[in-house]
């Protein structure tokens, strides 16, 4: 399931699944609602995990789909959201979910596929020259 990218860094099966976990997030959500059950924090009626699972979870799949530069951060808000709403509605699971997805993100080969911004780099986009301490 590691596919080879221009620069010659797969995407690891891991990545792949934390992906297409937030790409699908909706059809889970959907899913859960139309069955009226309630399954890690899917299937709530809350507008606001509403608003999280139909937009926010896909917008940062995509970001990661696409390998955008910030998507590891991304990645890292939204889990960190996660174990906060489990720590809400006291799913374990979700939030052991979310935790380890994070720890994840802290291997060397997630690392090498999503690396971290580097802020020269946005320094220099954003004209500013770079930063003075």
């Amino acid at each position: 399931m590691e596919t080879e990218i221009a620069n010659g860094v797969r995407r690891p099966a891991g990545l792949w699944l934390l992906t297409v976990a937030l790409l699908t997030s909706p059809a889970f959500h959907l899913l859960a609602l139309l069955v009226d059950t309630h399954w890690l924090n899917f299937g709530s009626h809350q507008p606001w995990d509403a608003f999280v699972y139909f937009v926010i979870a896909p917008v940062v799949g995509a970001l990661m789909l696409r390998r955008h530069e910030r998507a590891r951060f991304s990645v890292y808000v939204f889990l960190s959201c996660e174990i906060l709403r489990a720590i809400r509605i006291h799913s374990g699971l979700l939030g052991l979910l979310a935790a380890g997805s994070i720890l994840y993100l802290q291997l060397p080969a997630a690392r090498r596929f999503h690396p971290a911004v580097d802020p020269r780099k946005v320094m220099a986009r954003l004209r500013l020259g770079p930063p003075t301490s």
